[in-house]
C-alpha cells in the first residue's frame, strides 16, 4: 500500500495541519520499508527539501511565523497511520484483504505507534 494513497484519501477530511503532518511522515519513514518513505535517501541530491524547510515554507505561505505544537500533529499522524495499518492487518487475518502484502503492512502498526510515542516524548523535553 503506497503511503500516498492514504494521504489522498484523508487529505480532504482532516485538519490542514494534520494533513501536512501526514505528508511529512515521509521524511521519517524508511525507504527500505514496505511503505516507502524518504529516510535513507539522499534527499539533497534528489532536490527534496528538509522536513523543516518544507514545514517553514508551508507556514510562510499561510502567513505564519511558525506552526505551534508541530510534534502533536506529527504524532497524531503516526497514530492515525498505525490505526489504518491495524485495520489492514485485521482484514488480512479475516482473509478479505485487497492486497497480498496486507499482513506485511499490518506489521507496521507497532513501529508506527512507537514513532508517535517517541515524538511526544521528545516534545515533552522541549
Amino acid at each position: 500500500m503506497p503511503l500516498w494513497i492514504g494521504s489522498c484519501q484523508l487529505s480532504t477530511l482532516g485538519h490542514p495541519l494534520a494533513d501536512l503532518a501526514y505528508q511529512c511522515m515521509q521524511w521519517r519513514m524508511p525507504h527500505s520499508s514496505i511503505v516507502k518513505g524518504l529516510d535513507g535517501l539522499d534527499r539533497t541530491a534528489l532536490g527534496i527539501p528538509t522536513e523543516e524547510a518544507y514545514i517553514q515554507e508551508y507556514a510562510t505561505r499561510m502567513g505564519w511565523k511558525t506552526i505551534d505544537h508541530w510534534p502533536f500533529y506529527l504524532a497524531f499522524s503516526f497514530f492515525r497511520l498505525a490505526a489504518i495499518v491495524q485495520g489492514v492487518m485485521k482484514r488480512s487475518l479475516d482473509g478479505n484483504a485487497s492486497n497480498e502484502r496486507a499482513a506485511q503492512v499490518g506489521r507496521l502498526t507497532r513501529p508506527l505507534a512507537e514513532k508517535a510515542i517517541a515524538i511526544l516524548q521528545d516534545y515533552q523535553k522541549i
